[in-house]
């Protein structure tokens, strides 16, 4: 999925994870879409989890993450 999708999945609580992730590596975020929730438990702000997550192979190749 798009970026923009996996955005909106991640508010819903879904566990996404990318292609440039390792296995076990997985985000969402709470329903307002104001914290990112990383698979260790770290939160941050979205411009923060984005700003380096900025090349061109980001925008694509979104999944959910299943395990």
């Amino acid at each position: 999925m798009t970026k923009e999708e996996a955005i909106e999945q991640m508010k819903l609580g879904k566990r996404l994870t990318h292609k440039h992730f390792t296995d076990n590596e997985w985000v969402k975020s709470n329903q307002d879409g104001t914290i990112i929730i990383l698979e260790d438990g770290a939160e941050c702000p979205p411009h923060e989890f984005w700003r380096w997550r900025t090349n061109e192979s980001w925008n694509n190749d979104w999944e959910f993450f299943n395990k």
